[in-house]
């Protein structure tokens, strides 16, 4: 993994900020001086993210924001369907007799 440094910088007047102001997001030097050559990084409000390098790394990474992690529950949709109709049977049974 690649560890990038994400900064908030302080962006010069434009036309719409007639004063110095504080970027609304956090962008890496190379972005920043992509977008604006002469902003400048607050150190302050430094942050690193590790970034994949090899196909391996993302697809590690990917694994946690598919909804289901190998092992932790259901993933066919007739595992996902017999434990919802497991869910309204039990809840079926909890309330008891409809009056």
């Amino acid at each position: 993994m690649k560890d990038v440094e994400y900064f908030t910088f302080m962006m010069p007047p434009s036309i719409w900020k007639k004063k110095p102001h504080q970027s609304s997001f956090k962008m890496s030097i190379e972005e920043a001086a992509a977008r604006c050559p002469e902003a400048t990084p607050i150190m302050s409000t430094r942050e690193v993210h590790q970034h994949p390098e090899t196909q391996a790394e993302w697809a590690e990474r990917q694994k946690y924001f598919s909804g289901y992690t190998p092992g932790s529950g259901p993933t066919t949709q007739e595992e996902i369907g017999s434990r919802l109709r497991e869910y309204n049977e039990r809840m079926k049974r909890d309330q008891g007799p409809a009056k």
